[in-house]
């Protein structure tokens, strides 16, 4: 019989400050503010990892405490004000309770079990931002033994890219501590309350200036009826597909060799080739997220720094190899204006809404973080026949349907240097089921062509609705 227990993980010795949100912070406490209570789960990120052979459970939860100093992110109170906005407070010491899972020998429950379960306890309650530190952890050990460990972060302290840097920080944490040897250095990294210092200053606000002029010039080329109505629309409407693939890494990398450009650069012009087929254009609106990790100084920053731009991207060109050049300007624009104050973005919108009399649409979003990681692998592109062999592994799935979403289409990629997650999230009044499905099949066949040869809008288009045929009555399955 499984066990539960609680330790407590002290930390000591770091500064205290109250200040400011940062902007990525207060975008995310928007809208967090803003969702509804009991769907609050997509808000905790979760990881998991395990324990070096022959560590205590004294010694795991000393890292923890190690790790919690070293980021304010992870010891940080986070108190509403009047009027809807919030400070961060910064704990110099405290403690964290740790969950403690224990399975005894002979019991049949497996630790993957263990995992998921705490995994989803973690989920399962959304943080208490005002009293509660954003991070949660659970160890399971085998006859007292730690085994694996699980943690959970908010948002509100962390984005996808923190998470995993607080993932390989711990890991290589505990393997120092395993081995004997030192623990690794903290890296240089700027904490949340200095980015919200910075924004402050003139600097951060000429930043924002910046940004704004560039949202008014996208917005101006948003005209009402850019996102067509072409199917009548599901029950729940909005369909989240989902495609695993081992052939589009090898093939995205070949093709960036190919044009030399980046992986990001290739999936975001896919993206706007497919988007040809079904959007009139001239222009699609699409907000691409960025992650906001261009200066050294926030490589290895733990918090929530991810914004979206708000961009009017052209689907006039003539060639994929033009919507190739596009898109390089497209994402170098964005990462210039990627850094704002979401505030006065939200009135700069409602302001040219008020102006031309319409509000803007729901439009798309492309959130591309596969290719933070796609870097680590290495060695050439097989040939055809050995891209083909590669989809033999593809697999395809619907894992959500729901009532409402934000935006007309969500793309999120992510996954490993081998194995790419592609995840359409999309109202099927604009793509049908059997059109979500056709999107990402093509997709993984034009990645595919474009890494060893070009391809034209015609082939494109015969891609889609030859996958638009082969899905069939099997697409709202």
């Amino acid at each position: 019989m499984i066990t539960k227990s609680t330790a407590t993980a002290e930390f000591h010795g770091g500064r205290s400050r109250v200040a400011a949100l940062a902007w990525g912070q207060q975008a995310t406490w928007d809208v967090m503010r803003g969702w509804p209570h009991e769907d609050r789960s997509f808000f905790t990120l979760t990881r998991w990892l395990p324990v070096p052979l022959l560590l205590g459970l004294g010694e795991v939860l000393e890292q923890i405490s190690e790790l919690v100093r070293r980021h304010e992110s992870l010891r940080t109170l986070y108190h509403p004000t009047h009027r809807g906005e919030a400070t961060q407070e910064v704990l110099a010491s405290g403690a964290v309770t740790v969950e403690v899972f224990d399975r005894p020998a002979e019991d049949p429950v497996d630790f993957a079990t263990i995992v998921n379960d705490c995994i989803a306890r973690m989920k399962a309650t959304g943080f208490d931002h005002d009293k509660e530190l954003p991070v949660r952890f659970s160890v399971a050990t085998h006859e007292g033994i730690p085994v694996l460990l699980m943690f959970g972060v908010s948002h509100l302290s962390a984005d996808h890219m923190s998470t995993d840097l607080l993932s390989a920080e711990l890991t290589a944490l505990l393997k120092a501590r395993a081995d004997g040897t030192a623990a690794p250095a903290a890296r240089q990294a700027l904490q949340p309350v200095d980015l919200a210092t910075m924004e402050h200053s003139p600097e951060g606000q000429l930043c924002n200036v910046e940004a704004m002029r560039y949202l008014r010039q996208q917005l101006d080329r948003l005209a009402p009826g850019l996102v067509p109505v072409r199917a009548v629309p599901s029950s729940p409407r909005f369909f989240r597909a989902e495609l695993e693939s081992d052939a589009i890494p090898v093939a995205v990398r070949a093709a960036a060799r190919r044009y030399r450009s980046t992986t990001s650069v290739v999936l975001l012009s896919i993206t706007t080739a497919l988007v040809r087929c079904f959007c009139p254009g001239p222009v699609y609106p699409l907000d691409i997220m960025q992650s906001n990790r261009v200066a050294p100084e926030l490589f290895a920053t733990v918090s929530s720094l991810n914004q979206a731009v708000r961009t009017a991207v052209d689907l006039a060109a003539g060639s994929f190899g033009e919507v190739l050049c596009q898109s390089e300007s497209v994402m170098a624009a964005a990462r210039r204006h990627s850094r704002y104050d979401g505030r006065a973005a939200k009135e700069v919108v409602r302001t040219v809404a008020s102006s031309r009399g319409t509000e803007f649409e729901p439009g798309f979003q492309f959130n591309d973080m596969w290719s933070t990681v796609a870097k680590s692998a290495a060695g050439p592109a097989g040939g055809l026949a050995e891209l083909d062999r590669l989809t033999e592994t593809t697999t395809f799935d619907w894992p959500q349907k729901t009532d409402s979403e934000g935006m007309a289409i969500f793309l999120d990629t992510r996954g490993t240097p081998e194995r790419i997650n592609l995840s359409l999230m999309a109202d099927t009044a604009l793509l049908p089921p059997e059109d979500i499905r056709a999107f990402l099949f093509a997709f993984e066949r034009i990645a595919i062509v474009l890494a060893t040869s070009d391809i034209t809008f015609t082939q494109i288009e015969e891609l889609f609705a030859e996958h638009r045929t082969h899905a069939g009555n099997r697409s709202g399955s």
